[in-house]
């Protein structure tokens, strides 16, 4: 497996803080189709005092992706790098990402040939 991250296309959506985002490999192939929704805690001054810090991540909900049980873990280690790279800033940097997969009754339920789309 490549150590390298991959890289991105990313565009928003008609929703505040979620896009889309395509990965592509090494091969200028692309690898998955997802949806990041940027989770940034509540500002200080509007909790409490006693109220826990929480850490910056961002959720990634995975619609289409060439991955298996044997390739999960290399999957997320290189997206992982490549979506905290890209949303990272000055202002903000994010910690980790979670990652999240569609159900696969929820998949399996769709009428053949509209899984994919059922996802969008």
């Amino acid at each position: 497996m490549s150590n390298g991250a991959y890289s991105l296309k990313l565009a928003r959506t008609l929703y505040d803080n979620v896009y889309r985002c395509r990965l592509i490999n090494d091969n200028q192939q692309p690898v998955a189709d997802m949806r990041i929704v940027p989770s940034i805690p509540t500002d200080r001054s509007q909790v409490p005092e006693d109220a826990p810090v929480v850490p910056a991540f961002l959720l990634v909900i995975v619609d289409d992706a060439d991955i298996n049980k044997d390739n999960v873990i290399d999957f997320e280690e290189r997206a992982s790098y490549a979506l905290l790279k890209r949303f990272s800033t000055e202002v903000i940097n994010f910690q980790h990402c979670e990652f999240y997969y569609p159900s696969p009754a929820f998949y399996f339920d769709q009428p053949e040939g509209q899984q994919h789309e059922a996802l969008m």
